[in-house]
């Protein structure tokens, strides 16, 4: 006599019963669970700091494309002084998200009035607004090295309009949700 083990006993009684629904020794737990653990470590509601410098950088260090896949499908601009003035809606195809991470430091990917290098540096600020949503604000800067700090340099002054992206945690990662200009 060949005895089944549990599981192949239990899938056999399952498939009499009721074929549409599997058995398991584990109760059901919700996919969103599942989800979760499949994603990076930067998609954590609280590691959104790290999460903007792999989504400036346009890839993770395993080399996983990061803006396409963490922006919504589509974004709302809207005005940077009244962010309820909305300006347009635009796909995520047609959005270019500019700033980028050069040599660990911020900057919009057009050239630079400023000193003739092929990008401008822009001054960040990262703001958590609530649990699910975070504000980049960022503005063109000019920076300048202080000799007596040896490698450090210092913000001379800042110059342009700003700008603003919203970030918005949604389906298990942040996403880049609107645009303020």
């Amino acid at each position: 006599m060949v005895k089944a083990s549990s599981w192949e006993a239990t899938n056999e009684l399952n498939d009499l019963n009721s074929p549409s629904e599997p058995v398991t020794d584990h109760p059901i737990t919700n996919n969103n669970h599942q989800l979760q653990a499949a994603l990076p470590q930067y998609c954590s509601p609280d590691e959104y700091k790290s999460f903007f410098e792999h989504f400036a950088r346009g890839q993770d260090f395993q080399g996983n494309e990061t803006r396409f896949t963490y922006t919504a499908d589509t974004i709302e601009v809207r005005d940077y002084e009244n962010p309820s003035i909305l300006i347009e809606v635009i796909s995520k195809k047609d959005d270019e998200f500019s700033i980028d991470l050069r040599d660990y430091r911020w900057v919009q990917l057009v050239p630079s009035s400023v000193d003739n290098s092929p990008y401008t540096r822009l001054q960040i600020d990262l703001i958590r607004l609530d649990n699910n949503t975070f504000r980049v604000d960022y503005i063109k800067a000019e920076y300048a090295y202080d000799p007596q700090l040896g490698e450090e340099e210092y913000l001379v002054r800042t110059y342009g309009e700003p700008g603003a992206y919203i970030f918005e945690h949604r389906n298990g990662c942040w996403n880049l949700t609107q645009k303020l200009q």
